[in-house]
């Protein structure tokens, strides 16, 4: 009978214990999104973070920080932070910034200030494209002269070991395969941004039937397209929405 006791009286405390945690712990929705119509390469990653800024000239506190995977744009993060951290005499600002292979994309510039005239419960920041590193100045960020293949068609790999391939030249001329046929056509190309026709020229061959709905599919994407962002020897193309729509990697001559 005492055991049982013991237990009941180590379970109160538990959930007591574990619902005044719960209680001190909140959270306020970020929403994150950027005026370039370009899609982010596929290990892009969100950073937010809730800093208390120091009038000292000291280091700013942190107080709260996470990352998530940044899959789509507008993207809606929750924060949470300790509110016993927080005080009023202080001001308190949120930064956000996207990575992608340890090199910062996006960022917000300045950070905004949160606690004060901002409601804490939904904060939206605009972010600021980088200038790239001039490290990084001599990989080639245009998408002509090389074949590139499908990996990926509406974030669904592609399903066999043949992929469909696209080659656009310096003229914006098209050419595709699809998995089956062979499309020919004329793209509208400018910096980052990429329209394809709405009717490409191709052969009509015979093909089993799972074959010619991948391709349909790969040509639905296509016809969706509107901006694209190169990343070292892989390339994604995205809808007016901001969505990937196509994976690419560059197929070596």
């Amino acid at each position: 009978m005492q055991a049982v006791m013991r237990s009941l009286v180590l379970i109160i405390l538990f959930s007591t214990t574990a619902s005044s945690l719960k209680a001190e712990t909140r959270m306020f929705d970020i929403t994150v999104t950027y005026r370039e119509r370009i899609a982010l390469p596929p290990d892009a990653e969100l950073d937010v973070q809730l800093f208390a800024i120091s009038r000292e000239g000291s280091a700013n506190k942190r107080i709260a920080s996470q990352r998530f995977v940044m899959d789509k744009v507008p993207m809606k993060v929750g924060l949470n932070y300790d509110p016993q951290l927080i005080e009023d005499a202080k001001t308190y600002k949120v930064t956000a910034t996207i990575w992608s292979s340890n090199q910062r994309l996006f960022h917000s510039d300045p950070p905004l200030a949160v606690f004060g005239d901002t409601d804490p419960d939904a904060v939206n920041i605009v972010l600021m494209m980088i200038a790239e590193n001039p490290a990084a100045e001599a990989v080639p960020r245009t998408v002509t002269g090389v074949e590139w293949a499908v990996t990926e068609v509406f974030g669904t790999p592609w399903p066999n070991d043949d992929p469909a391939t696209l080659v656009i030249d310096a003229e914006a001329n098209v050419s595709a395969f699809g998995g089956c046929n062979r499309f020919r056509g004329q793209a509208m190309l400018s910096d980052g941004a990429i329209t394809f026709p709405a009717n490409f020229a191709g052969t009509m061959m015979a093909c089993p039937d799972s074959f010619e709905q991948q391709e349909r599919r790969f040509l639905d994407a296509l016809a969706q397209v509107v901006g694209y962002v190169r990343y070292g020897a892989g390339l994604v193309m995205a809808d007016a929405q901001g969505n990937a729509v196509l994976h690419f990697v560059e197929r070596p001559e």
